[in-house]
């Protein structure tokens, strides 16, 4: 909703994964936002452009290996399956300009990531608590710890070992709460493995990779934000109906306000 009051005036494109059932894929994710949002949407017919309100899914095969799932403008990406709870996720990698990045998920260690994502620039992975931190930190009881730490998500060591096998220029993990004690663990723990360029990512991090060098910034944010000036192929895209009340919702109108005319434009 925000883009197309901000100025989007073409469909929304989404695109993302299969799963094992139909309604569990991106095709069925996008109709039921379509049906959340269909009293918003309907609401703004004739005031917003028409076609940025829609939504359009684009769904591929998550069992595809190294299955193309976007290219144009010199930007290929690609999707390999990933391990998490249940058929369906993925990673993806984006190449462009000699450049390569992959973006693991959620996933416990896979032979597809590490085939994809072996002598990339730039790689992010999940590094999420060990068994024995979510103990300790969060108060899980051992089994629960240990499934969700290292049969669908990818614990500290764990991590060091992917990233000693994919050797990446920079490594970032990612997934887990940074207090002081809890960074610490998953450092101590990504280090008896891995001896590489590692950083843990947080909130507002951002890197600039080029081909000489990666450099990390941390971004700086206004908390009240303008939207942007739309544009003028905005202005002109095309609206068509006019959102309508019932006459018992028009007849409930206070009659000791009197809005101006509107305009024919």
């Amino acid at each position: 909703m925000g883009g197309w009051l901000s100025g989007r005036y073409t469909a929304l494109n989404v695109y993302g994964p299969s799963g094992s059932k139909p309604e569990l894929g991106t095709a069925a994710f996008v109709e039921g936002l379509k049906m959340a949002y269909a009293w918003d949407i309907t609401g703004r017919a004739g005031t917003l452009p028409d076609a940025g309100g829609q939504l359009i899914a684009h769904e591929f095969d998550y069992k595809k290996i190294n299955g193309v799932v976007y290219e144009a403008n010199g930007v290929t990406i690609t999707s390999t399956p990933a391990v998490h709870s249940l058929d369906g996720s993925v990673s993806y990698k984006l190449e462009w300009n000699g450049l390569s990045f992959v973006f693991g998920g959620d996933s416990a260690p896979n032979k597809w990531f590490i085939e994809q994502a072996r002598g990339c620039d730039f790689v992010i992975h999940e590094c999420f608590y060990s068994p024995e931190g979510l103990q300790r930190f969060l108060g899980f009881p051992p089994r629960q710890a240990t499934q969700v730490a290292a049969y669908i998500h990818t614990p500290p060591d764990a991590f060091g070992k992917l990233m000693a096998e994919v050797r990446p220029r920079v490594a970032i993990g990612y997934h887990s709460i940074l207090t002081p004690e809890m960074l610490q663990d998953i450092s101590d723990k990504v280090r008896m493995t891995y001896d590489g360029p590692f950083i843990m990512a947080s909130d507002l991090m951002c890197w600039n990779v080029s081909k000489d060098s990666v450099q990390q910034r941390e971004v700086v944010s206004a908390e009240l934000v303008q939207p942007p000036a739309t544009s003028e192929g905005y202005m002109k895209a095309k609206r068509s109906g006019e959102a309508k009340m019932s006459d018992f919702i028009v007849s409930g109108k206070w009659e000791g306000y009197t809005p101006p005319p509107l305009p024919e434009k």
